[in-house]
């Protein structure tokens, strides 16, 4: 990852651990991919960009061999304290992930890659390191309407967004916990990306999050994607 994106996430790791705790679409996220994981029997796991840690220590609480890693150093220090039954260790998960050949029978990425440049790199080292038949899943924040501008109808309900552009890949600064970068690329691309690693196509998910009453719960805000090598 670059200095400069390392940097930002080390300056937001407090606010982003503290928000994420108390945050609806975040309790949403969590619930999607606890359904989706409810238990294992000891699978090695890498949470890859694992953050403050919450996810890296769900899979080790429902059986799972779970390792955490993320570029902020400060990130990890959070996790470590939050969560010391834990591995974690800091890496640049844009380079050669620091892991054997088919290490793996799960990579877990999520809410990651729209916030990290090289995608391709990531996708290509995930094959690498999961065994045959493993499993890639991610979320990320939908790119058909994140960066959407909301509009408002009768009694200041969000009805829609207004999206002005879209296909072409392009570099944001998010200031929710602070100036962090985004990369907005269309579904297709990290579609594409993946296949060309090799990876085939499982499970889609865009679910509702939203409350239906403050803004239109027929809009997603989450893409996920699960794969299979």
């Amino acid at each position: 990852m670059s200095e400069e994106i390392i940097r930002q996430w080390n300056n937001a790791a407090e606010s982003f651990a503290e928000e994420q705790e108390r945050s609806a679409y975040a309790d949403a996220n969590k619930r999607i991919i606890k359904e989706r994981f409810t238990n294992f029997n000891g699978e090695k796991i890498l949470d890859l960009g694992c953050g403050y840690g919450y996810y890296t220590d769900y899979f080790r609480s429902i059986g799972g061999c779970a390792t955490g890693v993320d570029g902020s150093q400060k990130m990890i220090d959070i996790a470590k304290d939050k969560y010391s039954e834990c591995d974690f260790l800091v890496a640049d998960i844009t380079g050669r992930f620091p892991f054997e050949k088919e290490t793996f029978d799960i990579v877990f990425c999520n809410q990651v890659l729209m916030d990290i440049e090289n995608i391709e790199n990531v996708f290509s080292e995930c094959y690498r390191i999961l065994k045959h038949g493993g499993i890639l899943y991610y979320s990320i924040t939908h790119p058909a309407f994140f960066n959407g501008e909301w509009k408002t109808g009768e009694g200041d309900q969000k009805v829609g967004k207004l999206v002005t552009s879209y296909i072409n890949p392009k570099a944001s600064v998010n200031r929710f916990w602070g100036e962090t970068g985004h990369f907005h690329r269309p579904l297709s691309y990290y579609l594409n990306t993946a296949s060309d690693s090799g990876f085939v196509l499982v499970h889609t998910d865009e679910p509702g999050v939203y409350d239906g009453i403050n803004k239109n719960d027929d809009l997603p805000l989450f893409f996920f994607a699960e794969y299979r090598k």
